[in-house]
């Protein structure tokens, strides 16, 4: 099976950053960290506070039960938006189907709100211009 654990989509979502001048002080994306927190916290993932990443977006990480997953949105700007996750979970203690429910689920929460538009899935370091997407995170 392939895990698709990236994804490229298109936003709805207003322009969020803070400028100093011409100059992002801020990156955009806290709105869609916080749009995403509450749509995982309501299916009961315990979920921090957006994490300012600086350059790289914001994060967030996700706890089912003592399984950890963290998730990264880099919003470029509206026509390109990207959205990582990963399994942080020490290998030893990992419980993968807790990850491949969180892909699932988080591929409905996208789904579900039409903010997120175009939404395709890339395997992990792969280059979302290098390959047609997938619909979702195991499709072929």
């Amino acid at each position: 099976m392939t895990w698709r654990t990236e994804i490229r989509f298109r936003s709805a979502f207003p322009d969020d950053a803070a400028y100093e001048g011409d100059v992002v002080d801020v990156q955009p994306g806290n709105n869609i960290a916080e749009t995403l927190k509450a749509a995982l916290e309501e299916l009961d993932y315990r979920v921090s506070d957006p994490i300012d990443g600086g350059d790289h977006g914001w994060e967030l990480d996700i706890w089912q039960g003592r399984q950890r997953i963290w998730l990264q949105i880099s919003v470029l700007d509206a026509e390109e938006c990207y959205l990582i996750t990963n399994f942080k979970t020490f290998w030893l203690w990992s419980k993968w189907d807790v990850f491949r429910t969180f892909l699932r689920d988080l591929q409905r929460i996208l789904e579900a709100d039409s903010r997120f538009r175009r939404i395709g899935w890339f395997q992990s370091g792969g280059s979302a211009g290098a390959r047609k997407p997938a619909a979702g995170p195991f499709d072929p």
